[in-house]
């Protein structure tokens, strides 16, 4: 039972790992045509959004690497 319910948490916590990377990618790709197409009053939003994705694929990344850190060296 208990094998079961690990197979699933493992597989739909794989699955959050690559859905979250394919959302931030669509983030970036769509605040990019943005960024090209759009006037100038609309640019500099789209700016920010491209460093906030970047950002937020940065933190989700480094996340585990971060918390093994902060648990062996506290």
């Amino acid at each position: 039972m208990f094998n079961r319910i690990s197979g699933l948490l493992e597989a739909l916590f794989t699955d959050m790992q690559t859905t979250f990377l394919t959302i931030f990618t669509i983030g970036i790709l769509i605040c990019a045509v943005g960024v090209f197409a759009g006037d100038e009053h609309s640019a500099p939003k789209f700016k920010k959004g491209i460093i906030t994705c970047v950002i937020g694929v940065i933190v989700f990344l480094l996340a585990d690497p971060i918390i093994e850190y902060v648990k062996v060296n506290l």
